[in-house]
């Protein structure tokens, strides 16, 4: 039998037959729900299969101590910890504006005075200028000296960041963080440093918003003497309040 006879046979064996149509499309869409189950079954597996590597990971990274982070270690060296690191507040991409000055020159002062209740003396001859302010005075009979400086006032280049100004000005190990995203450093010293010398106390304040204040105190009426007393007449926490506060700014 050649393909003509064979097809003829099959044309006459089946030219009589219906198709189905409601049964075929019946099981066509049977055959299409089920797919559609089985595709769906395989997506919430694979799905799940994701959370459980995620979790697993979160586990490793932050240990079991109810989500408190704990250091990664550096390659090479499980026992060693690196803490974590909070950002600092004064680390945006976007610097903060400016403050602007509050006092002039004439006027820091009085100013301290109103902090600090007690007799002031005026500006000394070399203090100044008013937009960056750097005075000498007395309070009480005791040498005092402000300074507020933006943050070019070194080499007219701006400094944002007042760690980095902090750390360029008098050494990483001498800045510890203080209020309101600022950063200090204090010394206390004896100028000369021989028996007799004046005992020198200061803080500096560095401010996000571009200033720094420098506070110092003397105990005498002044850097060269006479001493007058034991000891400055403020403290290096007293100094730190003088500083910090608003005040001096507008």
């Amino acid at each position: 039998m050649n393909e003509t006879e064979m097809a003829e046979l099959l044309r006459r064996s089946t030219g009589d037959l219906a198709p189905d149509l409601p049964g075929l499309v019946a099981g066509g869409l049977r055959r299409g729900r089920v797919r559609q189950r089985r595709q769906r079954v395989g997506a919430v597996l694979a799905a799940s299969a994701v959370v459980a590597l995620v979790g697993f990971g979160s586990a490793h990274l932050l240990g079991d101590g109810g989500g408190t982070s704990r250091g990664v270690s550096p390659a090479g060296d499980p026992s060693t910890t690196v803490p974590t690191v909070s950002p600092s507040a004064t680390t945006s991409d976007e610097p903060l504006e400016r403050a602007e000055l509050a006092v002039t020159t004439e006027q820091v002062p009085t100013t301290f005075a109103g902090l600090e209740p007690g007799r002031v003396s005026g500006p000394s001859p070399k203090s100044g200028p008013d937009a960056a302010p750097v005075v000498d005075f007395t309070w009480r009979g005791f040498g005092i000296r402000v300074g507020l400086t933006p943050d070019d006032y070194v080499d007219d280049h701006a400094v944002v960041d007042p760690a980095r100004r902090c750390a360029e000005q008098a050494g990483p190990a001498q800045c510890r963080p203080g209020a309101d995203a600022t950063v200090v450093t204090t010394s206390s010293f004896v100028n000369p440093a021989a028996d007799g010398g004046t005992s020198v106390r200061s803080v500096t304040v560095f401010r996000p918003d571009g200033w720094d204040v420098l506070v110092m105190v003397y105990n005498g009426p002044g850097k060269d003497g006479p001493v007058t007393a034991a000891e400055p007449p403020f403290d290096l926490e007293e100094l730190e309040r003088i500083a910090s506060s608003d005040v001096w700014f507008a």
